[in-house]
Parts: C-alpha cells; sequence; structure tokens
C-alpha cells in the first residue's frame, strides 16, 4: 500500500508490522470508501500471514523461495485485498449476503484475506483440487474466526454441471463474483466459471499479468492494475486485475473455443 521501501523491508514494502504499513491500509480504505476498522483488520492481515507462513513449512501454499512474512504480506495478502472494492460493491440486489467463488484458491488467495475483510457482507467459496491445502485454508480460516468462508475441493468445472450436463443446484449460477489469480488463460478460466455466475448480475474479476487474446480484451469492463488500486507506486507488480460480466464471459467462453473443451469427469445425474 505505501509507496515507500524502507531498508530492510524487502517484499516490495515496508515491514508489515511497521506503523506504515498500519496506516496505508487506511489510506486504501479511505480513499476506496471503505467502512471498517483499518488497525484491527491490519492486525488480522497480520495473523494471517503469520499462519502462512507457519503452514507453509509442512503445504507449498505460497514459493518457499524467499518466504519472508514481507514477501507473504506484500506479494500475496495485500494484492488480494486490493479486490475489496471490486466485491464490496456487487452486494445484490433486495439485500442479503454477495456470494462470492474464489477458483484455484491455492494457498487461500485472493479469498481469504477478502474474506477476513469483509465480514457478514459476503460468503465466500474457496475451491481448490488439492485437498492438503484446502486443509490449511480451513484451519487458518477457522482460527481467524472466518464465518464466511467455506472450502470446497473439485474441479470449478464440475462445481456447477454433472458429467451429464445436469445443474448442480448449490453451485450452477449461485455466484454474485468469481474470483481467480492467474490460474490459466483468461478465457479457459471464463470456460470453468461460466455456469457459477448469476446470468444477469454476476461478475469475474480476475488478476493476470501480460498482454490478453482480442477476444478477451473485447470483453473487459475494467483493466486497473493492481499498484493502483493499492497506492503504490507502478511497478511494484506486473499484475492488474481484470472485470468480466457474465454475459462476456459466456462469449469469451464460446467464440474462443474452450467451451468446447470442458470435460466433466464428475458424479452424474443427482
Amino acid at each position: 500500500l505505501s509507496s515507500s521501501s524502507p531498508a530492510g523491508g524487502g517484499g516490495d514494502g515496508p515491514d508489515p508490522r511497521s506503523d506504515e504499513a498500519r496506516s496505508s491500509l487506511s489510506d486504501f480504505y479511505a480513499r476506496h470508501s471503505v467502512d471498517r476498522d483499518a488497525e484491527r483488520d491490519h492486525g488480522t492481515l497480520l495473523g494471517l500471514t503469520d499462519r502462512v507462513l507457519g503452514w507453509n513449512d509442512k503445504v507449498n501454499l505460497v514459493s518457499r523461495k524467499d518466504c519472508t512474512a514481507s514477501v507473504v504480506y506484500h506479494r500475496h495478502v495485500l494484492p488480494s485485498a486490493a479486490l475489496l472494492p471490486l466485491v464490496l460493491e456487487r452486494a445484490p440486489d433486495g439485500g442479503g449476503r454477495t456470494e462470492v467463488a474464489d477458483v484455484g484458491t491455492g494457498g487461500g488467495f485472493p479469498g481469504l484475506p477478502l474474506a477476513l475483510l469483509s465480514g457478514d457482507s459476503a460468503r465466500f467459496t474457496l475451491v481448490d483440487s488439492v485437498r492438503k491445502k484446502l486443509a490449511a485454508v480451513g484451519d487458518m480460516a477457522s482460527e481467524l474466526d472466518a464465518d464466511n468462508v467455506r472450502v470446497h475441493c473439485g474441479r470449478a468445472e464440475e462445481m456447477s454441471r454433472t458429467r451429464d450436463g445436469e445443474p448442480v443446484r448449490d453451485h450452477y449460477q449461485r455466484y454474485d463474483v468469481v474470483l481467480g489469480r492467474s490460474v490459466t488463460s483468461p478465457a479457459r478460466f471464463c470456460a470453468w466459471i461460466a455456469d457459477l455466475l448469476k446470468p444477469d448480475t454476476g461478475r469475474l474479476v480476475y488478476i493476470v499479468g501480460g498482454d490478453l487474446d482480442p477476444v478477451v480484451e473485447d470483453g473487459v469492463q475494467l483493466d486497473v492494475p493492481l499498484d493502483e488500486l493499492l497506492g503504490r507506486v507502478r511497478g511494484t507488480s506486473d499484475k492488474r486485475a481484470l472485470v468480466f460480466n457474465a454475459s462476456d464471459v459466456r462469449r469469451i467462453a464460446a467464440e474462443s473455443g474452450e467451451a468446447e473443451n470442458v470435460v466433466r469427469s464428475g458424479p452424474g445425474r443427482r
């Protein structure tokens, strides 16, 4: 969040426990009109950082190269938190909680930091096919009292439909927001998650770097660098957040040909 990086900070920012890191979270909230206690949330994010470090010795949640508190905080936790304004703005019509799915969550990013900062306003389903990672993520969520988190072990494309093509009631067109962080190409990701989104109001928020194929670029509703969301110096990260409407997700999946490549091998009719 801060544009400066004092000596010894490393990890693309100041010491996560410093006053500077704490105040920069407050500045982020003020910039995006987030009505939350920044000091308390900063402590929560530090708690998550510590738990990721502890679990990473047992399960490879994030790269073990240079895995320090500063790296985890500035390269994983804060870039996830950067999406908070994009998630909170998707409150469903008529009230109620925003339903969010984080597909390919891995070590819990970006979904777990966002769940910790969203409280009762949203419920997060964290999805991954690697059971041991989800066990760690579920444990961290429990220790941090994230009652708005549930985990789902499996492939995203098999959440919404059976292998016979029948909709799965618990997940088919149930989500206001689907999240992903460089899981695969944007077009392939669209094909995997198209049936999870509410057809009229759902949105995909995807963190990615690099150039986009024209079929993807044509459907982007918002393309914003994470550094801009966080108020950091440009170039701190090469990643950006893309936002797509559900209709464009379906179009991209179809026009790219990726929809035809989706294979479901899970349970049949139920």
